[in-house]
């Protein structure tokens, strides 16, 4: 690495102390975490063992927010920022680089405002799905929520790094309704129509007067997002969570086909979710429950398997919201598309009404169709101890055309993989109109340096599996930025080297989440 531009006559390390002892008197001496005496910010299931803890600050609102960025500018410090630092199998919060501070925004965690007339929120970093869930079941507002897997992470984190839920909202960051900003120099800006003084415009109307810079900052390191509009739906007169299971494995063309027809029809008005036995496994786990042996489950015992959970080779769910007689008609024309299909099976509840959308919260156990019906779960949390109580695991999730012939053909060439490296294949495949998430995940044992080095392996497969196919993933782990950001070559890395003229005009210091998405400041670049 080059060496670091920092503060006159200091060194990384003295620069980065001189920092953290400075910004005391910024966020409060308790607010500023040193690893030393206290825990640190680190990757809860490093793909690398052994790494030690980053030091943070942790601030209180937006005015802090600037005061920090300035002082990192005063002292050449870069910060690495996250709002909840929930984002689990992609590296959580830690940092890319050893001279960095995390910037920790969870204290910053007021809803500022929830519209059911209009159907938006404005929320800070530390606002978690659980909260905004809470605080609208307090006040009887009449919206729902989209949900990801887990609900303890920030609803803002989650659309600025382009995370999804399962309602028809499920986008999370296309519902982005103007943000607020703080540019690395710590100036304040509002994007959209938020960008004019005394108007209620700006969780309201996408655009704005000029370029949409919204976009800007997702997946960025060129600002701090410290608020942003989102929208939200409103509460649906009923609500049908329906679920097709397929009995022959090779039938997956069909189902990704007729799924993803129905949403582009608007049929079916949420991103379907499609898994396999494996999946299904790993939530009535630990594996040991079902398997003792050495590498992969093999088909026969997965069939074993399958019988005894009694579920198809693949469970797909769907969710139907709205007018009760569009629903019933909805639901009809999807059981019309599967009636002639061998070996595949339909069946569907109704919730009619608010109050029976209620009684669904309680009601439904399952944990994807409770994120159906908007409500925040922790209940996924289960799976990570699947390989060992000391459980860990990294998501592999490449964006493929929704074509059912080119999912069943990636999908052979990556169950191969899987098989070689003695992982089980977990296939949680994510339905939208015109593409799909090719969710997989890698569970592996924390610390055990053999199951590691097979995971790192195999994941690195998986990559140029994609890569060579035209794929690649929409997000990344902390240690694949940079060669997941290589595969966008088009024109020798025309899109990168824009993102880079971009960030050195805009934080000339490069004292923002240096690295993210593979995107580093100027003086970081000569020596990579």
């Amino acid at each position: 690495m080059t060496e670091l531009s920092v503060g006159p006559g200091l060194d990384v390390e003295e620069a980065r102390e001189d920092f953290l002892r400075r910004a005391e008197s910024i966020v409060g001496a308790e607010n500023v975490i040193r690893p030393e005496t206290t825990e640190g910010y680190r990757d809860p299931y490093p793909l690398q063992p052994g790494r030690s803890p980053w030091p943070g600050v942790r601030p209180a609102d937006t005015a802090e927010v600037q005061a920090l960025v300035r002082l990192a500018n005063e002292t050449g410090t870069p910060m690495w920022t996250f709002s909840r630092g929930k984002n689990l199998g992609y590296g959580g919060p830690e940092p890319r680089d050893r001279s960095t501070v995390a910037l920790d925004l969870g204290r910053m965690n007021r809803i500022l405002e929830v519209d059911d007339r209009l159907c938006y929120a404005v929320v800070e970093p530390g606002v978690t799905f659980f909260d905004l869930y809470e605080y609208i079941q307090e006040r009887g507002l009449k919206v729902w929520l989209s949900v990801p897997a887990l609900g303890w992470g920030s609803v803002l984190g989650n659309a600025l790094d382009r995370g999804y839920g399962m309602t028809p909202l499920g986008d999370h960051s296309k519902q982005i309704c103007g943000m607020e900003v703080v540019l690395p120099d710590g100036e304040l800006l509002r994007t959209g129509m938020g960008a004019m003084s005394g108007t209620g415009l700006g969780p309201i109307f996408q655009g704005g007067f000029g370029p949409t810079l919204d976009g800007l900052f997702t997946q960025s390191n060129l600002g701090v997002v410290t608020s942003i509009g989102l929208w939200l739906m409103p509460w649906p007169e009923v609500y049908v969570n329906g679920d097709v299971t397929v009995e022959r494995e090779e039938d997956l063309p069909k189902l990704i086909d007729i799924l993803t027809q129905l949403r582009r029809e608007d049929v079916i008005q949420n991103n379907a979710l499609c898994g396999n036995v494996v999946r299904a496994v790993t939530m009535n786990g630990p594996r040991s429950r079902w398997y003792q042996g050495e590498g992969s489950i093999p088909p026969e015992r997965l069939e074993e398997i399958r019988q005894e959970l009694g579920i198809g080779q693949w469970n797909a769910k769907f969710g139907i919201y709205g007018d009760k007689g569009l629903a019933e008609r909805r639901l009809e024309i999807i059981r019309e598309r599967f009636a002639d299909l061998e070996g595949f099976t339909v069946n569907a509840r109704l919730y009619e009404g608010a109050e029976g959308a209620r009684v669904a919260y309680a009601d439904i156990a399952d944990q994807d169709r409770t994120q159906m019906a908007g409500v925040p779960t922790l209940k996924p949390l289960g799976t990570i101890n699947y390989m060992a109580e000391n459980g860990g695991h990294i998501d592999a999730a490449p964006i493929l055309p929704a074509r059912g012939e080119e999912v069943w053909d990636f999908y052979q060439e990556v169950k191969d993989l899987y098989t070689e490296y003695g992982f089980d294949l977990y296939i949680g495949y994510h339905l939208y109109p015109r593409h799909m998430v090719h969710v997989t995940m890698i569970y592996f044992e924390n610390d055990n340096e053999e199951m590691l080095g097979r995971a790192r392996d195999l994941y690195e497969r998986l990559l140029d599996a994609a890569r060579r196919r035209g794929y690649a993933p929409y997000r990344s782990h902390i240690d694949y930025m940079d060669r997941i950001s290589d595969g966008f070559d088009f024109n020798d890395h025309a899109v990168r080297r824009f993102q880079e003229r971009l960030k050195d005009a805009v934080d000339p210091a490069g004292i923002l989440a240096p690295g993210k998405q593979g995107v580093w400041p100027a003086r970081y670049r000569g020596g990579r």
